[in-house]
Formats: structure tokens, sequence, C-alpha cells
């Protein structure tokens, strides 16, 4: 729609359509759309602080330039602060800011390995 405008606010006065008339081609009500209007002019991020203290914790666990902090060791963190976000809220904001963990992955492959379980055998023992 504001492109709309946009592209008419450079014809002149006279030839320029109306709002009232694009709306109701569209068939949206007036006040619908400037309260649409109004919404996205004031929308702000509420997790704009969490995702602050997320990086500032993040960074104090980084290690050879990996993540290594979970988001329970994050959501701990937090908690000390005095934010309390859900485990779901951290996971999304953590995937939002790409402070995923890539340090301790078991997991890399799924393949098997008597090489690998003996190793870890032998680290425990010895």
């Amino acid at each position: 729609m504001d492109q709309i405008r946009d592209d008419q606010s450079q014809r002149p006065k006279k030839l320029r359509y109306k709002i009232g008339d694009l709306l109701k081609t569209i068939g949206l009500a007036k006040a619908t759309y400037h309260d649409e209007r109004k919404r996205i002019a004031r929308s702000h991020d509420k997790y704009e602080e969490a995702k602050a203290q997320i990086l500032k914790i993040a960074q104090r666990f980084r290690l050879r330039g990996r993540w290594t902090a979970g988001y329970r060791r994050i959501q701990m963190e937090l908690d000390r602060i005095g934010l309390h976000l859900a485990g779901d809220t951290i996971r999304k904001l953590m995937r939002e800011l790409n402070v995923q963990v890539s340090l301790y992955n078991r997991h890399r492959n799924g393949k098997y390995s008597s090489y690998h379980v003996r190793l870890v055998r032998l680290r425990t023992i010895g």
C-alpha cells in the first residue's frame, strides 16, 4: 500500500489516487489501515535486552572461536541476572543470534566407531 502511495507522490496532485479509493478497492477499512501503520511504526523487539545479555554470556564461554555455552548454562546465568525466560525462548533467541554450540557434538556423523569407544574408555580410566 505504501509503495502505491510512494509512486503516487511523484504524480501531480490532481492525478493521484485518493487513499479512500484505494482502500475501498482492496476492501480494507480506513481505521484498520491506519491502526496497522501505527502498529508497524511503533514495533519494537521485546527481547532486545535478553539478546544483549545472551550475547554477553555466550561471549564469556567462547573457546577457540567456538560457542560452548548451551541454552541451559545461558538460562542459569540469565536467572542469576534476574531475566527469567523459558528454555524454548532462549533456544529461539540463540538461533536468531547464531550463538549455538558447535564444539561439543558427540554425534557428528552418527556412525559407530569401535576406535572412538575405546578411546573414550581409555580417557575415563586413565
